[in-house]
């Protein structure tokens, strides 16, 4: 979408009660820049990011953007979401390779709020070695960091050193509920109360007067994500493991079609939200039961073109309007 139109739709956003707006980052746009004009439009809404991948920005570029964002927001930045990203993109995209994840989240997660923290900040690890870095502001920017993550490892590590984590864009109940526990196993192993971690969710969102359009939109999103690795945490806890892998296969191999074909009415019903403004509104609410606190709405236009593509936010926008 031209970035017009993304700032007028934030405008509608706001002025239809949404709390936040998230922005993400992978190689298209810069997210911060984005995040800033946003910021620049709008009065109240809060501003996040979903996520920002760490390999492709060093710490210190991420504390300086949170921190200019947030004066420019005057105080604004509801979360600062991070994630190490989808392997293919960072390699083929950035020439970077993902090693060390959890040691490097770990180690990304602490610099950022030392460098937040109002003072001159000292830092000394297997990556990054700082002495008397320039405080950022006079005082300190308390910022929740929420770590992007399906993975295991990464959720507990989430619960020991994150403020809340933000799910991928398809998942289970019975997912939601195994990222739960390994998330109050973290916060649990460092003596924290996992009630008070957020559990954020990106959701595909696919809303339309015509039913039928809205589910030719999910399952294009539904496959996007299938599509990828990342995602075999949740798959391989869903029933859909065999018809997931061998969608992947078709994709792959330029097969898309045949792909599609493969998604069911079920699976549709259990990754995506999807249907009349209406309907949307409904399945929202039986998502958000899952056990997700912050839902973050992810709103599905791949098949439309670029100029149809506002109309489409405006239509979901709507359709939440102070859900």
């Amino acid at each position: 979408m031209p970035i017009d139109d993304i700032l007028a739709c934030s405008v509608a956003a706001e002025k239809a009660g949404f709390s936040q707006i998230a922005v993400a980052e992978s190689f298209y746009r810069d997210g911060f820049a984005l995040a800033s004009a946003i910021a620049s439009n709008t009065k109240k809404v809060k501003i996040g990011t979903s996520v920002m991948p760490i390999y492709t920005r060093t710490p210190f570029q991420i504390a300086m953007g949170a921190a200019t964002l947030n004066e420019l927001s005057h105080g604004r930045v509801g979360f600062l979401g991070l994630g190490v990203g989808y392997r293919n993109r960072t390699e083929q995209y950035f020439g970077v390779k993902q090693t060390h994840r959890l040691e490097r989240m770990g180690e990304y997660v602490e610099i950022i709020r030392k460098l937040l923290s109002g003072i001159d900040a000292t830092y000394h690890g297997k990556f990054f070695n700082l002495d008397k870095f320039p405080k950022l502001s006079s005082q300190p920017i308390n910022i929740p960091i929420y770590f992007g993550s399906s993975a295991p490892k990464m959720l507990e590590l989430a619960g020991k050193i994150g403020d809340g984590v933000i799910l991928n864009s398809i998942s289970t109940p019975e997912y939601v509920s195994f990222a739960r526990e390994r998330i109050a196993d973290g916060a649990k192993s460092v003596g924290k109360d996992p009630s008070q971690i957020e559990i954020g969710h990106s959701i595909i969102y696919a809303v339309a007067e015509d039913s039928r359009e809205a589910v030719k939109a999910a399952k294009e999103d539904i496959l996007f994500y299938v599509s990828y690795p990342e995602l075999d945490p949740v798959i391989e806890k869903s029933s859909f493991r065999t018809e997931a892998l061998k969608m992947r296969k078709y994709y792959l191999k330029g097969e898309k079609e045949a792909a599609l074909s493969l998604i069911t009415s079920e699976m549709l019903d259990t990754f995506a939200v999807y249907g009349t403004p209406g309907e949307c509104r409904d399945r929202l609410r039986k998502f958000v039961r899952r056990g997700v606190t912050l839902p973050i709405v992810r709103v599905s236009v791949s098949p439309h073109k670029e100029s149809e593509r506002r109309d489409v936010l405006m239509t979901a926008i709507e359709s939440l309007k102070n859900w």
